[in-house]
């Protein structure tokens, strides 16, 4: 099952500089970034696929199904930190309270899930609730969570 992208979304982006043709659902959009964050970049230029994953913020939905599918097929702990610090934290800072049931019911399933929750950190003084389920969550992945230089866990 593929996941479109939301059409404004599309003709937006598809009129920025260096888009794809072919980037019209989630999954063409994973495909791109994995490919794009494989390893750390050289320069400070963003590819164009980590702005339209910025540009996701405001359709939390979709951003939930790229967060998911995009640690499925991540091959390299960069592209989970990359992951964590981007659009998983960015998830939790503007739509936390919204997916938390879902965020702890991943983490209890996944390993990878904990792991890329280890690399999310609070952007403000923000819910203390919300935080304390956030830190539960990964409790069981922290000594060896991305701070810790930790392995990528399998699939």
């Amino acid at each position: 099952m593929t996941t479109p992208l939301p059409p404004e979304l599309v003709s937006v982006l598809c009129n920025e500089a260096n888009a794809p043709e072919d980037v019209r659902t989630v999954e063409a959009l994973v495909a791109l970034w994995l490919a794009d964050n494989a390893q750390e970049p050289e320069g400070e230029d963003f590819p164009w696929s980590v702005l339209c994953v910025y540009e996701l913020r405001e359709y939390p939905e979709e951003l939930w199904a790229f967060i998911r599918k995009a640690l499925a097929g991540a091959e390299t702990v960069w592209q989970v930190v990359m992951l964590a610090a981007g659009p998983l934290e960015d998830l939790i800072a503007d739509h936390g309270a919204d997916f938390i049931d879902r965020i702890e019911r991943e983490a209890r399933h996944s390993a990878r899930f904990r792991f890329a929750l280890t690399g999310v950190w609070p952007q403000d003084e923000g819910d203390t609730a919300l935080w304390a389920r956030i830190e539960k969550a990964r409790a069981l992945a922290m000594d060896s969570g991305i701070d810790m230089g930790g392995p990528l866990p399998s699939r």
